[in-house]
């Protein structure tokens, strides 16, 4: 069974970015978990309706200070979210990008504590595949035992986990100012959105649209934000879910100019 692990900063992040996505791969038969850095006051319980209706088999808390993600000591998140990584063996993880879709500075802290994170996992894949034996209490995982609890009957050799950022593309960002559905700035800063040639993946939620607003409505807290969004018939959001595929194993992916954009995970 393949595995997916979300990180996201808050309740309503794993919905708004990446709803259509999971219900459309949780159908498929993949096991998708998600880890929340926060929980807000009651916003838990939200969380863990919407993600009945996505097919989220498990969400892990980690109870830290909603919207003061930037004074969480270095290291804290890194270490929970790797070993969340490397007791789960998730195929593909996903968070958010760089700008934090809107320059949100918790969703930016948690885009690099995964990032970082995934980089010691992949790292921990690597020495399974090479033969290196890794610690266990006393003892030793050998190199046999290794294989089959990270990789099962696949070949260690076509066992590259992937790291995804969730985004919005520039041009969505344009068009949605345009129609006064989101401001010019956010956060201080200017909303602007991923560039979209940097965009490597574009998710069609079609089929999975009606999953992802009955999710939203599970967020009852942020009734304002997910009436505004659901009541837009044309924000792109309702049919599409993009991505950026940041890293394929240890190695660092760049979208090239003779990319072709794809349509899968």
């Amino acid at each position: 069974m393949k595995k997916m692990l979300l990180v996201f900063a808050h309740p309503d992040d794993e919905s708004f970015t990446v709803g259509g996505t999971v219900a459309l791969y949780t159908g498929r038969g993949w096991h998708v978990e998600l880890i929340c850095v926060t929980n807000g006051v009651g916003r838990d319980v939200e969380v863990e309706r919407a993600g009945k209706i996505l097919g989220i088999g498990h969400i892990q808390f980690l109870n830290q200070p909603d919207g003061e993600l930037k004074s969480v000591t270095p290291g804290t998140l890194e270490d929970l979210i790797v070993k969340k990584m490397e007791g789960f063996m998730p195929d593909i993880v996903i968070t958010h990008d760089t700008t934090g879709m809107s320059n949100h500075p918790d969703h930016i802290k948690v885009c690099y504590a995964t990032t970082f994170a995934f980089q010691k996992y992949t790292q921990s894949l690597e020495e399974i595949k090479t033969g290196v034996v890794s610690r266990k209490g006393r003892g030793y995982v050998w190199k046999e035992d290794a294989f089959k609890r990270a990789f099962g009957d696949v070949d260690p050799e076509d066992k590259d986990a992937k790291l995804y950022y969730s985004c919005m593309p520039t041009s969505v960002v344009v068009f949605l100012q345009k129609e006064k559905q989101i401001p010019e700035e956010s956060f201080g800063l200017p909303w602007r959105g991923t560039a979209d040639k940097f965009v490597t993946t574009v998710i069609d939620i079609t089929d999975t649209k009606l999953a992802k607003g009955k999710a939203l409505l599970c967020h009852e807290s942020q009734k304002e934000n997910v009436d505004h969004f659901i009541s837009f018939d044309k924000h792109p959001q309702h049919n599409q879910e993009w991505f950026i595929l940041r890293m394929q194993g240890p190695h660092e992916v760049f979208m090239g100019k003779n990319d072709r954009v794809a349509d899968e995970l």
